[in-house]
């Protein structure tokens, strides 16, 4: 039997699909037949400023938003991203890590710390680097890194059917891009295992 209750961090920048991966998801776990709050906070979006959505899913669930420690997951569409809002998670929380970089306009790159993994490896949490913008480039679609992280996700998820995410993705998704949506998927599904 699975955990059937959870709470989901999903970060990123404007532009990278926070947003749609945050809808993607809840419409999946509406398909399992459970309970879903999702809130989404972003500033500066349009100019590629941060945006992070707070997910719950549950038989339960009342409040969408998160506070310190109580996030089982994160998903970060950029690697800044995921060290600003760590302290959301829990300790041992499990990360899906784009290694993608985003330097806003007038910072310095070098500023910018080189061992993100590691850094919060080192804080007590689950790390796996997902290379979900190259993936989708290779693919074709440069816009669908987001969808390459859920896929991933699906992987470690404590409970997940193919066809479940098969219908979320047709719900979600404009029926001409739903079968590409589909193959950026089954992509970030190749790319991690649950271990």
């Amino acid at each position: 039997m699975h955990r059937a209750d959870g709470a989901i961090a999903i970060v990123g920048v404007g532009g990278t699909g926070v947003l749609k991966a945050s809808e993607l998801l809840a419409y999946y776990f509406l398909e399992e037949g459970l309970e879903v709050r999702q809130s989404e906070v972003h500033g500066m979006a349009q100019r590629g400023g941060s945006v992070i959505t707070h997910l719950r899913y549950g038989k339960a669930i009342f409040s969408p938003l998160l506070e310190s420690g109580e996030a089982d997951f994160m998903l970060a569409l950029e690697e800044m991203e995921a060290l600003c809002y760590a302290y959301l998670l829990k300790k041992g929380a499990q990360i899906l890590l784009d290694s993608w970089r985003l330097f806003p306009p007038g910072t310095d790159k070098y500023m910018y710390p080189e061992d993100i993994e590691d850094l919060l490896t080192r804080e007590g949490f689950q790390v796996k680097s997902v290379p979900a913008h190259e993936r989708s480039r290779m693919l074709g679609f440069p816009r669908m890194a987001n969808t390459v992280l859920v896929g991933a996700f699906s992987n470690i998820l404590p409970f997940s059917c193919e066809e479940k995410w098969e219908k979320a993705i047709n719900q979600v998704f404009p029926s001409h891009v739903v079968s590409d949506n589909l193959r950026a998927f089954r992509e970030g599904k190749s790319c991690v295992t649950n271990t």
